[in-house]
């Protein structure tokens, strides 16, 4: 009997405390709201570089950005730097988002030969957008830009694609020299592991289960240390790797808890900041991320954090039409086979284009978040 009753206490105890917890979280949303929109140019007031991180491949982080271009530019922040094109095209980008007419065609083309398993619209999208908004500015001298990033990526090359260089360093030299020493403001948008500022990503081996250090030269960690407080960073909701290894399903970010306060709201696309916040404060047990640290909280990870939706209302990007062609098709197949691909035998343009692969449907990866 008296041990039941140290149980009932304990969890008791255990409840309040949740719920304590979880009115916190509320009070400071209900208080704090902003759309995603609002919340990343607001960070623009304090700070020169917001990195935003992502999964990759979910439509909806996408199409943020592509609401984003228009309010960048009424806001005087005139870059957009991403890491999905390479920075060898960058006058040819310019040329195109500056150009009286718009040519999909001849981005597709230049796209195809630095990236030519990225045929997704809502990325192309980008440049598109940012084309309208000089567009409809011609008398401006200030043109909106959108700068790659990324180093060319070719596997064919002997001794590998990036054998001789680290594509973070590339990416920071390419963010000062374009950016930075022009003393502009830019969103930096990559996935999440390039986009970590003051975070340092574990060198864990899963298979020795051996922790052997901490990364501290991803992109964002580089600009952050020669900057530190004119950078700020926002996660964008996703799964999180688990502490179970790379090939592990996915787990909720900080044991689910922001997925369970956000099932309280009907709308909840919000934007908030995690440093300085209750949000700060989660906990993460089985996530890679805390792998290493003492205590690991979000405030640790990120700086602020956007939630659009729950996982089950997650969508997948879509296939750029007519990314592949009979013209192009040969160059794929040599690529796929530098990258070990081996189903090229019967690859046509229309089996690659229909192709899970390139469709990439993003709720396979969640599925078992849908709950």
């Amino acid at each position: 009997m008296k041990q039941s009753i140290i149980f009932l206490i304990v969890t008791f105890t255990t409840i309040q405390s949740f719920s304590q917890n979880y009115e916190k979280l509320r009070k400071y949303l209900d208080s704090n709201w902003k759309t995603p929109e609002e919340y990343v140019i607001s960070k623009f007031n304090d700070h020169d570089y917001v990195f935003i991180g992502e999964y990759h491949r979910i439509k909806h982080d996408v199409d943020l950005i592509l609401n984003l271009i228009p309010l960048l530019y009424e806001n005087e922040i005139y870059n957009l730097a991403i890491e999905f094109g390479a920075y060898n095209i960058q006058e040819v980008i310019d040329s195109i988002i500056t150009a009286p007419v718009f040519d999909r065609k001849l981005l597709k083309s230049i796209y195809f030969k630095n990236n030519p398993v990225w045929g997704y619209k809502e990325y192309i999208d980008i440049y598109e957008v940012a084309w309208k908004v000089n567009k409809e500015n011609p008398n401006s001298s200030l043109k909106f830009r959108v700068v790659n990033l990324a180093p060319p990526y070719d596997p064919c090359k002997e001794g590998g694609a990036w054998n001789n260089l680290d594509p973070d360093v590339y990416m920071a030299n390419v963010l000062k020299k374009e950016i930075i020493s022009q003393n502009q403001k830019a969103l930096i948008y990559s996935g999440n592991l390039h986009a970590f500022t003051k975070y340092h990503q574990p060198l864990y081996d899963f298979e020795r289960d051996t922790l052997y250090g901490y990364t501290k030269t991803r992109m964002g960690n580089i600009i952050h240390d020669s900057l530190n407080v004119k950078t700020f960073n926002i996660n964008l909701h996703a799964g999180w790797i688990s502490d179970n290894g790379w090939n592990a399903q996915r787990v909720l970010p900080v044991n689910g808890a922001i997925d369970s306060i956000m099932n309280m709201y009907s709308d909840k696309r919000v934007g908030f900041d995690v440093v300085n916040s209750p949000f700060g404060k989660l906990n993460s047990t089985d996530s890679y991320y805390a792998l290493g640290y003492d205590n690991f909280t979000l405030d640790k990870y990120c700086d602020g954090y956007i939630y659009q939706f729950a996982f089950k209302d997650y969508q997948p990007i879509t296939s750029e039409p007519e990314f592949y062609t009979s013209k192009n098709i040969h160059a794929l197949r040599k690529y796929l086979r530098c990258i070990g691909w081996t189903e090229i035998a019967v690859l046509t343009t229309f089996k690659f284009n229909a192709s899970k692969r390139t469709y990439e449907n993003i709720r396979n990866h969640f599925k078992h978040l849908m709950k």
